[in-house]
């Protein structure tokens, strides 16, 4: 009883420490500043959310520049753009978290005004080949740079903090980390182009241009495993979860690349059409072209489609609800929004199965004998 006393008393005491230190350094840091440097940019006060949407209405471009990437995003009347990507559009959120984040940047204490120095903290020049930062500067609508910053490691007190300086000085800065700069294009966008649960898809039907078409479904919304259609009796699946593999395919996907529809000729593509029970249906177009696959989607709602869930019928844990015809109508709005006038390669290879033949997913049953 005694010992876990002391153990409960050794335990206060290191955590009464730990308070008292984060105090002391927070204290310091306060001490140490000097006046006007709290913010490393004062000219950019968005200390309201009125003054938030001044100061992002105010901007016109973002430039980022690192040793392996340079680029734009820019601002139009409707939304924010990736010139490189054939302006395909960059979610505000993202765009807003950078923006405000720059203009909120709060130093903690003055670092290193040693250029040599500069290295150990990822803070060499952008164009540096090593231990460069990213630099991203803010453009505003008079083409006028109104702020730069040299982004570099964080700091060994934890994620929450890391090392900056402006180009052209030397004084670096222990900052409060209060954003990210995705340092390519692509991790400008959202992690996924869209995501279909396995679990909402119907049937899914693989149409060549040959005319060879493979088919699967599910029989019911609580049913496990997706089937192959019309095999032959000597027939068999390569595996009992291959079906179940096509169903997932459209779960997570992430973007390789993009291009306008008007530039790829899709004179050859195999098509691929999924089904939901909930009344979803996603056609997509795969192209290869020198190697590269692209890939055009179009999302539509049909009622026809839907299939209502049994009031006392199966339960299968992990499956998700199934959404309203009135929310798969909205979700066809947001992803045709994605899809638009543009194409796309991804950044995963579990896609391929997308241009499957039978062959490819079955066995004999003889082989399987031996």
């Amino acid at each position: 009883m005694r010992q876990s006393n002391a153990y409960k008393i050794i335990f206060v005491s290191i955590m009464m420490l730990a308070i008292t230190i984060m105090v002391s350094f927070y204290r310091d840091s306060e001490n140490r500043r000097v006046e006007g440097e709290r913010f490393l940019f004062p000219n950019l006060s968005v200390s309201t959310d009125k003054n938030s949407l001044e100061l992002l209405n105010n901007i016109a471009e973002i430039k980022v520049v690192n040793n392996n990437n340079e680029f734009v995003i820019k601002r139009n009347k409707d939304n924010w753009y990736l010139p490189n990507l054939a302006n395909y559009p960059v979610p505000l959120d993202k765009i807003k978290r950078v923006i405000v984040g720059i203009a909120q940047l709060e130093t903690i204490e003055p670092k290193t005004k040693n250029p040599i120095l500069h290295g150990q903290l990822g803070l060499n020049d952008e164009r540096s080949k090593t231990n460069s930062s990213n630099k991203v500067s803010l453009i505003n609508i008079d083409n006028k740079e109104i702020a730069s910053i040299l982004v570099g490691k964080d700091s060994k007190l934890g994620k929450e903090t890391r090392y900056v300086r402006k180009p052209n000085d030397d004084q670096s800065w222990l900052v409060w980390r209060n954003f990210d700069v995705p340092n390519n294009e692509i991790d400008w966008l959202d992690d996924s182009l869209f995501s279909i649960h396995r679990g909402r898809v119907a049937d899914i039907k693989i149409i060549h241009p040959d005319g060879h078409e493979v088919y699967i479904k599910r029989d019911s919304y609580a049913e496990q495993y997706f089937k192959i259609q019309n095999l032959d009796d000597d027939t068999l699946p390569i595996n009992p979860y291959i079906g179940n593999q096509l169903g997932s395919a459209l779960d997570n996907l992430p973007i390789g690349n993009i291009n306008l529809k008007s530039d790829i000729a899709f004179n050859n593509a195999i098509k691929v059409v999924y089904t939901t029970f909930d009344g979803l249906k996603l056609i997509i177009n795969n192209q290869t072209i020198d190697g590269v696959n692209w890939m055009s989607f179009e999302a539509n709602s049909d009622i026809n489609l839907r299939r209502e869930l049994p009031k006392d019928g199966p339960i299968n844990v992990g499956l998700p609800e199934m959404n309203t015809f009135i929310q798969v109508e909205e979700e066809v709005i947001k992803l045709n929004s994605k899809f638009g006038k543009w194409v796309f390669t991804l950044e995963n290879t579990k896609h391929a199965i997308l241009k499957s033949r039978i062959a490819d997913l079955t066995k004999k049953k003889d082989l399987e004998k031996k």
